[in-house]
């Protein structure tokens, strides 16, 4: 009985909304994207999506992880996603692809492209820092041209 008396006046404090689950579970600075928006045929999804695959697993070989198993497990690391999603992607075409492996490997691609957008941006500095050759000329101004500035600036 006491038990009971104790358990009372908690329950009474209690209303309503403090029981109620969230309707909004997403964070304020979530990025969302809703994929049906676009109407993108389910084709077009599967083939972005293995073409961010293979560049990010060309990128891991390229970093000098040993063997085929250690990059498709690297490139999964980096898009949080199953080494199997990757895998499926380069060797046994899925007829569709979940919004969040598209989402997550979209992501990791998009950051891997600005890894290497930032060490060309360096390697241009340290260029153009370098005495004027003509062929360092030609570099500078390939580099300038990758990375949209003017060769000048």
């Amino acid at each position: 009985m006491s038990f009971r008396l104790r358990l009372q006046p908690m329950v009474q404090k209690l209303s309503g909304s403090d029981l109620q689950m969230s309707k909004n579970p997403f964070r304020e600075d979530q990025e969302l994207s809703d994929l049906t928006a676009n109407e993108i045929q389910p084709e077009m999804v599967v083939e972005k999506a293995t073409r961010w695959a293979v560049a990010l697993v060309k990128r891991a070989e390229h970093l000098g992880v040993d063997g085929r198993d250690n990059a498709i497990r690297t490139a999964a690391r980096w898009a949080n996603v199953t080494p199997n999603a990757i895998w499926t992607l380069l060797y046994r075409k899925p007829r569709e692809v979940g919004a969040s492996t598209f989402l997550r490997l979209k992501a990791a691609h998009r950051k891997h492209i600005e890894s290497v957008e930032a060490k060309v941006a360096e390697n241009y500095i340290a260029l153009k820092a370098l005495p004027p050759t003509p062929s360092r000329d030609r570099l500078v101004a390939d580099m300038a041209e990758f990375l949209g500035i003017e060769a000048g600036a």
